[in-house]
């Protein structure tokens, strides 16, 4: 091989080479505000802009500064669909988290929004209860609140 050859054969991989770190870096969107619903694990999903079924109780935020929503449906196997609200003026990080109480997975949509994170939905809410949490951050502090849903007891 010539050394021409040597200089070309290692030019194309370092073309390569750079060539696909672009293309991951620039196939790579920003942070996402919301989760993407395709990777919903199995059982799950969501987000959604609306929820179907029975409102259920809603779960308050600490100092009052928003609310959990939760609505079950029956068709079907059932699901439970969450949404946390905030109540505070402007665009605010937030989060809604669901999980189905005997499941170590759990799916959620977190991002900066207006009023509310979610529809996040879990299947199997005629057989098991599930673990709702949720939160919102106003100027650097954390509100939580959430709870199980479905549960004896």
């Amino acid at each position: 091989m010539s050394r021409f050859d040597r200089i070309r054969s290692r030019g194309l991989s370092v073309a390569t080479v750079c060539g696909l770190v672009a293309a991951v870096v620039l196939g790579v969107p920003g942070a996402a505000s919301a989760t993407d619903p395709d990777d919903a694990p199995s059982g799950y999903a969501g987000p959604f802009a609306s929820c179907k079924g029975v409102a259920l109780p809603r779960m308050p935020l600490s100092d009052g500064v928003g609310y959990i929503q939760v609505w079950q449906d029956f068709a079907g196997s059932g699901t439970y669909c969450a949404k946390t609200y905030d109540n505070r003026a402007g665009s605010h990080t937030m989060e809604i988290r669901v999980r189905r109480y005997v499941w170590q997975t759990s799916w959620y949509d977190r991002g900066p929004y207006a009023t509310y994170a979610g529809g996040v939905y879990v299947s199997g809410s005629n057989t098991y209860c599930a673990e709702i949490t949720g939160w919102v951050e106003v100027n650097g502090t954390r509100y939580a609140g959430g709870g199980r849903v479905g549960c004896d007891g």
